[in-house]
């Protein structure tokens, strides 16, 4: 079976026997992001990262909670020109994530420094004709904003998307060519997660990990293999065949990513 991971770190996870064994045994894709790029130089220098199995795409983008003052002054444009530079060199897929994290005080301080760094990036990713991988909590209002611009992008992937049905569906109808992933939320019981993975079309979804991330009460890490849970999940909540499910969602992931 085919198993899509829409959002996941690779260079931050730990690969052991197991791990590397599940990646072998099935036909495994995903979109590795990167936020920084010393994590891009660390994936270049370690060859273990080069050999690992599977259909890997790359994802560069500079993540909101990134966004505070210091980094704006001394961070901010080496990264976004090092962004450009593999859009340029043809080396990354796609750009993200990036997006609006007020879920702290603190991220919602700087909530001007994170309107920068994504209308450049969204930029870039109209410039290059390359999706966009989107961090989204409690900032929805800033998709419906600027729903015309998205509208402009190629392809637009909520990873880990935080809204509702009804909201997803708005996104959609405001001619956004919106894909929602979905992860471990659905197998804690995060109802607008299972509502979205039950109710939206299934040419919409996709399914992710975001593997070390994301853990589950009593966890101490998210698992690449993790994603054969989720897709277990979702088989179960929408009543369809799990290798029909990893048919369709891969024909979404490809769609997206070629």
């Amino acid at each position: 079976m085919i198993f899509c991971d829409s959002h996941i770190h690779l260079v931050h996870c730990e690969f052991s026997g197991e791990e590397k064994l599940f990646r072998e045994k099935n036909d495994s894709r995903c979109i590795t992001n990167f936020c920084f790029a010393r994590e891009w130089e660390e994936w270049e220098r370690d060859s273990s990262f080069s050999s690992t199995p599977g259909l890997v795409f790359k994802s560069f983008g500079i993540h909101p909670q990134a966004c505070s003052e210091d980094f704006m002054r001394g961070g901010f444009g080496r990264e976004l020109s090092f962004l450009e530079a593999l859009l340029l060199e043809g080396k990354i897929d796609a750009v993200g994530e990036c997006g609006f994290d007020f879920f702290t005080k603190e991220y919602k301080a700087a909530e001007a420094n994170q309107e920068v760094a994504w209308k450049a990036q969204v930029e870039l990713c109209i410039r290059y004709g390359t999706p966009l991988v989107v961090h989204l909590r409690k900032a929805m209002e800033k998709i419906f904003r600027d729903s015309r611009l998205l509208s402009r992008v190629r392809a637009v992937v909520f990873h880990s998307f935080p809204g509702t049905l009804l909201e997803a569906k708005s996104i959609l109808n405001h001619g956004v060519n919106a894909f929602f992933s979905l992860g471990k939320p659905i197998l804690n019981g995060k109802k607008s997660a299972i509502d979205c993975v039950g109710n939206l079309p299934l040419e919409r979804i996709l399914l992710e990990t975001d593997a070390p991330y994301q853990t589950l009460k009593g966890e101490e890490s998210t698992f690449p293999s993790d994603i054969v849970r989720v897709y277990e999940r979702a088989a179960k909540i929408r009543g369809q065949e799990i290798g029909f499910l990893c048919e369709k969602i891969s024909e979404n992931f490809m769609k997206i990513m070629i």
